[in-house]
């Protein structure tokens, strides 16, 4: 992907127009929030990459137990690491 590519095969000719490829997970993240924009409930499950529902999983990097000795997850937006961004996957 580019920042700018046409449509292509019987597509209509457009340019369409791709300003987040270069934003960080949190940047994106800031931008959702910070718009009150909807999104995925898995999100706030723990998931921080979605993908085919067989290799995904919530993310072990926003694992911590609750109150009643539950494993549960934070919500994708509070993933420190990011480079742990597709630990749910694999």
């Amino acid at each position: 992907m580019s920042y700018f590519s046409p449509t292509d095969g019987d597509w209509p000719r457009v340019m369409r127009v791709h300003p987040v490829l270069d934003w960080s997970f949190p940047q994106v993240w800031a931008f959702i929030r910070g718009l009150s924009l909807p999104y995925p409930s898995l999100y706030d499950q723990g998931y921080t990459s979605l993908g085919n529902p067989d290799n995904t999983r919530p993310n072990p990097a926003l694992a911590y137990t609750g109150e009643g000795g539950e494993q549960r997850h934070r919500p994708a937006y509070m993933l420190e690491d990011t480079t742990l961004e597709r630990m749910g996957r694999s």
